[in-house]
C-alpha cells in the first residue's frame, strides 16, 4: 500500500499487470553474484541478471573448457548442493536448466578421459626434444 502510494506521488503509475515499477531501477540491470570454478575460462565471482540459469552464469564466466565434463555440474546453494548433467540438456534430452540464486556456486569437474591427451602430448614434447638433442650432438 505504501510502495503504491510512494509511486503515485513520483508519479509512476504501474500499467495494468505489468506490475510496479520503481523510479531508478531498471529490471534488466538488476544483477547477482554467482561463483563459478572449475573447468571454466574465466573461473571466479560474476555478475549476471537476476533471473538467469545456469546455462548464462556458464556464459558470464567464459563457457566451459575442452577438458570440462558437462555431465559434472556441481551446483551448491545456500541450503542444499544438486548436481546436473549439462551435457544430457545439450543433447536434448535433459531435464530443464536450473536456476541461480545470489551466492551459488558452480562447480564444473574435469573429465576423466582428456587425461590421455595430455599425457600423449608430454611424451611428444620429449620425443622432440630427445631427436633434436641427437640430432645436434651427430
Amino acid at each position: 500500500m505504501i510502495a503504491i502510494l510512494v509511486l503515485l506521488l513520483c508519479g509512476q503509475v504501474p500499467p495494468s499487470g505489468d506490475g510496479y515499477i520503481v523510479p531508478g531501477v531498471d529490471a534488466e540491470r538488476v544483477t547477482m553474484t554467482v561463483n563459478i570454478w572449475g573447468e571454466v575460462r574465466d573461473p571466479g565471482a560474476h555478475q549476471i541478471p537476476w533471473n538467469a540459469d545456469l546455462v548464462a552464469a556458464l556464459s558470464a564466466a567464459g563457457g566451459p573448457t575442452s577438458q570440462a565434463d558437462l555431465r559434472d555440474v556441481r551446483i551448491v546453494y545456500r541450503d542444499f548442493q544438486s548436481d546436473y548433467d549439462l551435457r544430457a540438456y545439450l543433447d536434448g534430452h535433459g531435464s530443464t536448466v536450473p536456476s541461480m540464486e545470489p551466492g551459488v556456486t558452480v562447480y564444473i569437474g574435469r573429465s576423466g578421459y582428456e587425461w590421455w591427451k595430455e599425457v600423449v602430448d608430454f611424451a611428444y614434447k620429449i620425443i622432440v626434444a630427445v631427436n633434436l638433442i641427437l640430432v645436434v650432438t651427430q
